[in-house]
């Protein structure tokens, strides 16, 4: 397809779209679609610089609503991947590069949409005794077990480690992870998955801290560079703790942004 021609493609486009089904249950329809159309982009079945099909068009052929797929646009442009020109159509841009972008969640969703664009390369796997300072962390009773994981986190294609990421899980639930060495969805979705229960609260706290040896080596960085840890508690029904997660950014590798605006 070129961009003299941006029509030529879509009756394949009807037929990849017609074997195209929602994977996350939990995550808003209009992202799964927004991820659907970023991974063709990123194969160069849409390339840079081409026309979408039109929303009608997109809507046939993945069997959603105009309304899903126009949702799904409008969160590709504010993102820099698509631009839309009246009476020219929906054009496909170069967007930011991921490695640069800011991977804080405002919001669940965000979430989703961080864990759709990485890749969590899990290379630790252990079950343990939350003891001491770790049962203080986690704020659990001394002798409560987790199964713990950690790992890099990659950009798409594995381009660049980006942050050291892990993870604590209620032991009665490790069997939602255990086998996973790789996670290209988020691990309180797969727990959620697992039990059947949804996640009711996510606490995230934020905070500035120094890489140590261990970490920095996995990351490909200097020991003593300043990064940030973002933690994030995953409260079941009762507020029951049921994950607790921490992911260490190299202070070159993020942006954490937040827009103010005037009340009413």
């Amino acid at each position: 397809m070129t961009a003299s021609q941006p029509l030529d493609t879509i009756t394949d486009t009807e037929t990849e779209g017609a074997d195209w089904k929602p994977e996350l249950a939990t995550a808003p329809l209009y992202l799964q679609v927004a991820h659907h159309l970023e991974a063709r982009i990123r194969t160069g079945e849409f390339p840079v610089g081409t026309l979408l099909p039109t929303e009608n068009e997109l809507a046939a052929a993945l069997g959603v609503s105009r309304q899903t797929v126009r949702q799904a646009i409008a969160t590709m442009r504010t993102g820099g991947r698509l631009s839309a020109k009246k009476g020219v159509g929906t054009r496909v841009e170069a967007g930011p590069d991921i490695s640069r972008r800011h991977f804080i969640a405002h919001s669940r969703s965000e979430l989703f949409e961080v864990a759709a664009e990485t890749e969590f390369v899990i290379s630790l796997k252990e079950e343990v005794s939350a003891q001491g300072k770790l049962a203080v962390e986690l704020g659990c009773r001394p002798g409560r077990r987790f199964f713990h994981i950690g790992g890099v986190r990659y950009t798409a294609a594995r381009q660049r480690a980006f942050s050291w990421n892990e993870v604590y899980v209620d032991a009665r639930f490790a069997a939602a992870v255990r086998d996973v060495d790789v996670a290209k969805t988020a691990i309180f979705h797969l727990i959620e998955e697992y039990t059947g229960e949804k996640i009711h609260e996510i606490q995230q706290d934020i905070k500035p801290v120094s890489l140590t040896a261990e970490i920095a080596e996995q990351i490909g960085c200097q020991a003593g560079d300043l990064a940030l840890q973002v933690t994030r508690r995953y409260y079941g029904s009762g507020r029951r703790l049921i994950e607790y997660a921490f992911q260490i950014l190299p202070a070159d590798r993020f942006t954490y942004t937040t827009t103010l605006r005037a009340g009413n």
